[in-house]
């Protein structure tokens, strides 16, 4: 029975912007997160491409996409996959209902599994074209894609078989980090928060997950209904990650920092 604490960081929705490509890229070199989730059909896919692969020490997860969720800014299936789209041929906003949010959801969408397995194969394919470093799946804006329905974890288990890829570990059962709650979106504040909860970890393996970025414009107009504070949100988030005492406290307390591939 080892004593080891082991800390993995994820850094989601690179691919979605240009504020999370920068903001992921620094939560990985000058802070303590291990590995990126691309969205390959985000609308910056091919420069979160670039920046990445001039990176090798980054682990890269190919973050599944079956939902597009902002009011400003959408993106679209790989493939022809009506049963999966709006009127205008974007991804839905939700993968399942949520409490207070009533926009439209893929559960309630006459979905077509072959269109679903069709899309997570081409994605799957493009992003193990354009990543080097990709080397596990994770599924963007669920815990796993299986909980849509359970032969999604049998279409993506061998989804990953086929392509040399590592099935999400968090989708799996590793036990996840909170690091700091949803508000306040203050940097002393989280950085309070996460110094706590460091110190309360138990011997095991765990995986933190939230959204660094940086400020931009482009940043500030991204939002819906319910979630207008995305800036303060992502940037705060991209600070603690960067954070001289946070990173300094996991090196006294001795927990490992690692990435997908090191599991």
């Amino acid at each position: 029975m080892t004593d080891a604490v082991r800390l993995l960081v994820r850094a989601d929705d690179a691919g979605s912007s240009w504020s999370s490509n920068i903001g992921c890229m620094q939560a990985c070199s000058d802070g303590i997160a291990r590995s990126v989730e691309v969205m390959i059909p985000g609308p910056w896919v091919t420069h979160a491409a670039q920046v990445l692969n001039a990176c090798p020490d980054i682990d890269v997860g190919i973050h599944l996409t079956l939902t597009s969720e902002w009011d400003a800014v959408r993106w679209r299936p790989l493939t022809y996959a009506p049963s999966l789209v709006d009127a205008d041929g974007y991804f839905l906003p939700l993968l399942m209902l949520r409490d207070g949010d009533a926009r439209p959801c893929l559960a309630h969408h006459d979905w077509s599994l072959e269109e679903i397995a069709a899309e997570c194969a081409a994605q799957i394919e493009l992003g193990r074209r354009m990543f080097r470093n990709a080397t596990h799946i994770s599924c963007h804006m669920t815990q796993h894609f299986k909980l849509l329905d359970p032969r999604l974890g049998s279409v993506i288990a061998e989804l990953c078989a086929k392509y040399g890829l590592r099935d999400d570990a968090f989708g799996y059962g590793l036990p996840r980090f909170q690091g700091y709650p949803p508000q306040p979106r203050e940097t002393d504040a989280r950085v309070h928060a996460f110094l706590a909860q460091l110190e309360a970890l138990t011997p095991g393996t765990y995986v933190f997950i939230d959204h660094p970025a940086v400020a931009s414009p482009e940043l500030a107009a991204t939002g819906h209904a319910g979630y207008r504070d995305v800036l303060a949100d992502r940037t705060t988030c991209l600070q603690v990650l960067t954070d001289r005492a946070v990173k300094e406290r996991i090196e006294a307390l001795g927990i490992e920092l690692i990435s997908y591939a090191d599991l």
